[in-house]
């Protein structure tokens, strides 16, 4: 079956023999054999094809048209006709190049700087008009683009009459515009509605004066090309580069290009070549057919080269794969069975330039790539590699990112951790200085430091490459774009030498590195050029937009023939091409097709009216696209990510849904589907065993040995927090109490939410430790109120919480008169109980002891937040930052055993757990009756929380919890019941552990 492009080239072989014999052209002869009788006559026509020009949608179609020209032309000597792409021939026709974005930007900022309209801000600036001017320039580009009249859409419509001479009595259209009015002429209206308006009809005034400036200066955005085009190309006057144009594989055209095209092919300057396939072109629901339908009916005399692709033999595979690791490994899998066969002449692959990779997700080419087993074959990669997604970038990025959020301190510049991170975590920095991120990161964590300055970086950093980077400014009148841009420059130019400077095997390793570097640093010397031209006064944030915006479409090319081996490509450039094997992946549902968008001032019921694209001719264009590309396919794989995440929706594109049920029926078109599971086994730890698919830490020598740290004469104790732990999962207890492994703690960039309890705690002790030993009263603690803020600013500064140069702003603000408020809130309370004699604050060195089989002691022990006595009660109190449940009250009809069997059970009742715990520890030093309170800070308004509903504690009940706990504390030491994991995975999702255990 022939491609597009070869019966394209087929054709224009015809009219050559028809020209050289005399006869009428048969511009839609397609399919008809070459005529050697007529080989002589061939040359006396080559000189009319220079004269010849041919548009396509993409560069990548010209190519592939003028390979099939060269293959139908082969043994001639002839003139190419000219292969052009539709902004090339807009270009060549109006003589005239597109203008960048930002130099059309900044000549629209200053127009509105020239208006005195009140509805702006007095000294708006550029950084605050780019985001939403380039949303204004891409309605303008849209509205010429589509001939529309920009006065009309933006007077606002007010009058019935105007709509109906201009839309003429469309029911549908009144009703639209109607409802729009509804909604802009209400008497009342939000402030967010009547700042739209203002900017909506101010952007209308200043289109008219737009127009005329870049007109003036000869700039022009590619709209307005379109339309001078269109509105001067059917002028007598105009003059044509070309005697004849072809247009060749389009589908949704714009109103200027439609008007383009009609205006030459009614002239008999043009011929239009149209591919479609009866699949969606008989059915008026398939949307993929929105826009074919309608030019069909415009030109019925076009070239229609129609197919049935239903007819053909095809085989479709539908593989629901994990991840896009995944989806990688089994394109690669399909790929490579297609290469073993590309030699031997029988396979489905005897010619690799007829497979294609299309990838709808672009950050899928470098898993691809790497999964690829083709040493031996070409692969051509059209789509280029996304600067964004390279090292070089993200340091470019994130460092730009440092220095506008840093602040001055007197004459240091701070810098936020947390922003310094990404920097430092940077390869390319590690690259110079190894454990550089481990080094400064350990030194802040030792310092508490959250912010740091410069020069206290400087003093970690040991690589002259690395001080000359962070030594870019001192302070923040230095910190102007351009010494950034140099020092980036410079930086990454020494890297480069360094990986270039090692020996062949390792500079091989760095092979990709060295290329990435090298373009990367030529676009950012680009853009740095440009903005140096540019003489304006550009802020770092701003700048930081920039060159985000300018990598977000920049690729780094890849080496290959275009038109031989193995080819991957996004799917927009699958655009005319065809090849019998296609491999699709992420071919999900928000991929294929892409998630909408619509970014735009003008609403969407305007744009419905003057016929500007909405999200629904999105859909139809990429529906076209996608059922293009199956047309002349035999072998379609459709690989997509089977697991929900931030980044997949786990469901297969709806398009592949409708295909099949437009399959269904044919028996020449076989369809199968394939489910990959598995999961990648982590590694497992040293002294880790398999219990099917439990891990559990057998309990040797060496494992007990480390456990007699918790002995009586061994320096440590358990905590009732260690033996929740050992509730919750005894693995974690294993790697938490007795490897010791513990969660890195790092500096923070914020109060952190783990610092309430300790700031709490600290303030009331501070608070009532005069008091200690004496009876208290209401008034007392109410003059304790007044203390609060001082007290917890001096906690604060004396944890190093808030540093040395912080100063408290927005939610670390928020957080401290949150902090406030709990002791506020806790005084309020004490003083409904009020009076009552404080007999211990923040108690520790409390000591009990459980005897083992082999009669060695394990010591258990605690800190008691609070003990006080009122009307002869001891009463223990617990302060918690979390929520705090007790065992209902029903239970305490249960047997004791039963009762307290809860506690050791159910996770949810820690808190009770504790209590108990306290309790147990209390006990020798009680001689009457105590109750155990328990007091939740988040859940203030229920005030104290009592075991047992505000009983006593009697003997029976803390007997029996003594019981149990030394059943639980000889079973940890118990040599034959190995640590194993937790079975309830929901302990699992927030466990530190969880990538160790791989549950």
């Amino acid at each position: 079956m022939r491609s597009f492009h070869q019966q394209l080239a087929l054709s224009l072989w015809e009219e050559h023999i028809s020209h050289a014999k005399g006869i009428p052209s048969q511009r839609d002869a397609f399919g008809m054999g070459r005529d050697r009788a007529a080989d002589s006559l061939l040359p006396k026509g080559q000189a009319a094809l220079r004269h010849q020009c041919y548009v396509f949608p993409t560069k990548r179609a010209g190519v592939f048209f003028k390979q099939a020209l060269l293959q139908q032309f082969r043994g001639f000597h002839f003139f190419l006709p000219a292969i052009l792409t539709i902004e090339e021939f807009i270009e060549k026709l109006t003589r005239q190049s597109v203008t960048d974005e930002l130099t059309l930007l900044f000549e629209l900022f200053r127009l509105y700087q020239q208006r005195d309209l009140s509805l702006w801000e007095k000294g708006l600036d550029f950084d605050r008009f780019y985001a939403w001017g380039r949303v204004i320039l891409k309605d303008y580009d849209e509205i010429d683009r589509y001939l529309a009249d920009a006065s009309k859409i933006y007077s606002g419509l007010q009058e019935l009459k105007e709509i109906e001479h201009v839309f003429g009595f469309n029911e549908d259209l009144r009703e639209i515009i109607a409802n729009f009015r509804s909604i802009t002429d209400k008497q009342e209206k939000t402030r967010l509605l009547t700042e739209f308006l203002k900017i909506w009809q101010a952007v209308g005034k200043v289109y008219v004066r737009f127009q005329e400036v870049l007109l003036e200066k000869h700039y022009a955005y590619a709209g307005m090309l379109y339309r001078r085009l269109a509105e001067g190309i059917g002028e007598t006057s105009f003059e044509h580069p070309f005697r004849f144009y072809h247009f060749c594989g389009f589908n949704a055209l714009s109103r200027a290009e439609e008007e383009i095209f009609d205006r030459l092919y009614q002239r008999k300057m043009a011929q239009m070549y149209w591919d479609v396939d009866a699949l969606y072109m008989d059915d008026p629901r398939e949307e993929a057919g929105h826009f074919l339908r309608q030019y069909r009916k415009k030109w019925p005399d076009a070239v229609w080269l129609t197919m049935d692709s239903r007819l053909g033999r095809k085989a479709v595979t539908i593989s629901a794969v994990a991840q896009s690791v995944g989806q990688a490994h089994v394109a690669a899998q399909i790929l490579g069975q297609a290469a073993d066969t590309a030699t031997g002449g029988t396979g489905q692959c005897r010619k690799p330039e007829q497979t294609a990779i299309v990838l709808a997700d672009e950050k899928l080419l470098l898993p691809v790539l790497y999964a690829l087993p083709l040493e031996e074959h070409r692969v051509n990669v059209s789509m280029g590699y996304p600067v964004k997604f390279t090292v070089a970038y993200d340091l470019v990025d994130s460092f730009l990112d440092l220095y506008r959020k840093a602040r001055a301190q007197g004459e240091n510049l701070l810098v936020n951790l947390a922003d310094l991170k990404p920097v430092l975590s940077n390869a390319y920095l590690s690259a110079l200085q190894p454990q550089v991120y481990e080094k400064v990161m350990g030194w802040s964590n030792d310092n508490k430091k959250n912010r740091l300055s410069l020069k206290e970086l400087a003093g970690q950093l040991e690589k002259p490459e690395l001080k000359a980077l962070f030594a870019a400014a001192t302070h923040p009148k230095g910190t102007g774009w351009q010494s950034l841009f140099e020092k980036l420059t410079d930086y990454l130019t020494q890297v480069f030498h360094h990986f270039q400077g090692k020996d062949e095997s390792q500079r091989d390793r760095h092979k990709t590195d060295l290329e990435f570097i090298y373009f990367f640093l030529r676009e950012f010397n680009k853009i740095s050029s440009y903005l140096h031209e540019k003489g304006e006064e550009l802020s770092l944030k701003l700048v930081k937009k920039l060159v985000r915006e300018h990598f977000s479409v920049a690729r780094i090319p890849f080496e290959g023939e275009p038109v031989e081996g193995f080819q991957i490509m996004g799917f927009l450039e699958t655009r005319t091409l065809d090849f019998k094997n296609v491999i699709v992946l992420s071919a999900n549902e928000g991929k294929v097709p892409q998630q909408r968008s619509m970014n735009s001032y003008i609403p969407y019921a305007l744009r419905k009216v003057f016929g500007l694209p909405t999200f629904e001719e999105q859909d139809a264009i990429y529906a076209y696209h996608f059922k293009r590309l199956l047309q002349r396919a035999e072998n379609v794989h459709f690989i997509y990510d089977a697991e929900v995440g931030r980044d997949s929706s786990g469901e297969q594109s709806r398009f592949i849904l409708q295909q099949l049920l437009k399959y269904k029926g044919f028996p020449n078109i076989q369809v199968k589907t394939r489910q990959f599971t598995g999961k990648l086994n982590p590694p497992v730890p040293l002294g880790v065993a398999a219990s099917g698919q439990q891990m559990a830490i057998p309990k040797t020598a060496a494992v007990l040995a480390a456990m007699n740290c918790y002995l009586a004469d061994g320096g440590k104790f358990l905590s009732p927090t260690s033996l929740t732990t050992y509730i919750t999962c005894p693995l974690r207890f294993y790697f938490q109490y007795v490897l010791g492994i513990k969660e890195q703690e790092e500096a923070v960039e914020e109060i952190d939410a783990r610092n309430f309890g300790v700031v709490v705690h600290e303030v009331l002790e501070l608070l009532y430790q005069p008091w200690l030993g004496k009876e208290i009263s209401q008034s007392q603690i109410a003059t304790l109120e007044k203390l609060v803020e001082k007290k917890v600013a001096e906690v604060l500064e004396k944890n190093e919480i808030v540093q040395e140069f912080q100063e408290l702003a927005g939610k670390d603000l928020l957080t401290r008169q949150i902090m406030q408020r709990l002791v506020a809130k806790i005084l309020k309370l004490d003083q409904e109980q009020a009076p009552f004699t404080l007999k211990g604050l923040e108690r520790k060195g409390l000591d009990y002891q459980i005897a083992l089989a082999d009669g060695q002691k394990v010591k258990l022990g605690g800190t008691v937040d609070r003990i006080d006595e009122k009307a002869g009660i001891t009463r223990i109190l617990d302060y918690k930052t979390g929520r705090v449940k007790l065992a209902p009250a029903a239970s305490l009809k249960k047997p004791v055993a039963e009762y307290m069997t809860q506690y050791f059970k159910d996770l949810d009742l820690k808190s009770g757990f504790q209590g108990y715990f306290y309790g147990l520890l209390m006990r020798k030093e009680l001689s009457g009756e105590f109750r155990v309170g328990i007091l939740g800070m988040r859940e203030l308004n229920k005030g104290t929380q009592w075991l047992q509903e505000n009983r006593s504690i009697t003997p029976d009940y803390l007997q029996a919890f003594e019981e149990q706990l030394k059943g639980m504390v000889q079973e940890i030491y118990d040599p034959t019941i190995p640590f194993k994991q937790t079975e309830d995975l929901k302990h699992c999702d927030h466990c530190p552990y969880n990538r160790i255990c791989g549950q």
